[in-house]
């Protein structure tokens, strides 16, 4: 049995002159979560669809929990879930009536019906809801029971489109409190697309970035805060300004790239050099300067898809 829930192989798409995918070969281990992103038009959204049967390649091929996106799509349905970026439901409707429906498009047995949809609604905080009609529904509460709904046939993989766009800050935080726990408790492997990449960075295990139709970089997000880049800011305060000799003691060492000063704290940008950092310590510390905190400003997922994309336009010119 394959350790992998996705395994993607040359997938490629165009869309009369214009390749949207080209050749994309990757591979997501089962139980992760893994974070699809590129700017507008890089291609990760027709990847995205792509793997979830929306529509059909033109070349190349994925199995998704084992079955061929290409060969069997219907098979590949019966193991997923999603949630598209706007879901939109009846809104005459109730949601148990809306559990309803989508059991009897999904061939769910009647006699396990009530009990699965109960267990769906609790797991996303509407199982008080029953008898409320959708089309009262909040943004936030709509996001809900499409994840709901995408769970009823208990899939092994979840695609989720956007899945905080547009809610507020709480109704984020659930919807990503929620996702973390389905991959915690229920060993389910997430696919997630999303320009909102501090959402991306914390629940994503791995992400894939996409540019120009293509795959240019797959990894944990701490990998690529260290491959992406070969320089680090390190942030110091101290009790009292910086005077302006420690200043140039700093600019003289190797390895620094540029030093400045911000009421009592100076950011120094620096090559990404553990042993570096001692010797910038010991600059300060001989300057008769008190240091309160001295540490590396952690690089952000935003940092490392703009350093990448630069990379690779350089590259390509």
């Amino acid at each position: 049995m394959s350790m992998y829930a996705v395994e993607v192989h040359e997938l490629t798409k165009r869309f009369r002159r214009l390749v949207a995918v080209d050749h994309v070969s990757f591979q997501v281990q089962k139980g992760i979560s893994f974070g699809l992103l590129g700017l507008n038009g890089a291609g990760k959204t027709t990847t995205f669809k792509m793997l979830a049967t929306l529509i059909r390649p033109d070349g190349g091929t994925a199995l998704v929990s084992g079955s061929d996106i290409r060969r069997d799509p219907l098979e590949v349905r019966r193991s997923i879930g999603y949630v598209p970026e706007n879901p939109s439901f009846y809104t005459r409707m109730t949601t148990m009536e809306t559990m309803m429906y989508f059991c009897r498009l999904l061939e769910i047995p009647s006699e396990t019906r009530k009990q699965r949809i109960s267990q769906c609604l609790e797991l996303v905080g509407l199982v008080d809801k029953t008898d409320s009609y959708v089309g009262g529904y909040s943004r936030g509460m709509r996001h809900r029971l499409a994840l709901a709904q995408a769970l009823l046939a208990e899939p092994t993989v979840l695609f989720l489109d956007e899945p905080t766009l547009g809610l507020d800050p709480l109704g984020a935080r659930n919807m990503r409190e929620l996702i973390m726990q389905l991959k915690r408790d229920h060993n389910v492997t997430i696919l997630m697309s999303s320009h909102t990449l501090p959402e991306v960075e914390m629940i994503c295990d791995e992400v894939g970035i996409f540019h120009n139709g293509q795959l240019v970089a797959q990894d944990s997000v701490e990998n690529l805060r260290h491959t992406a880049s070969d320089t680090t800011s390190i942030e110091v305060e101290l009790a009292s300004r910086p005077e302006e000799q420690v200043i140039i003691s700093l600019r003289r060492l190797p390895g620094i790239n540029q030093v400045e000063r911000d009421g009592r704290r100076l950011l120094i940008e620096a090559k990404n050099d553990h042993e570096l950092r001692p010797r910038i310590l010991e600059t300060i510390l001989a300057a008769h300067q008190d240091v309160l905190f001295f540490g590396a400003r952690e690089t952000s997922l935003e940092d490392i898809l703009l350093r990448i994309l630069q990379d690779e336009s350089e590259t390509a010119s």
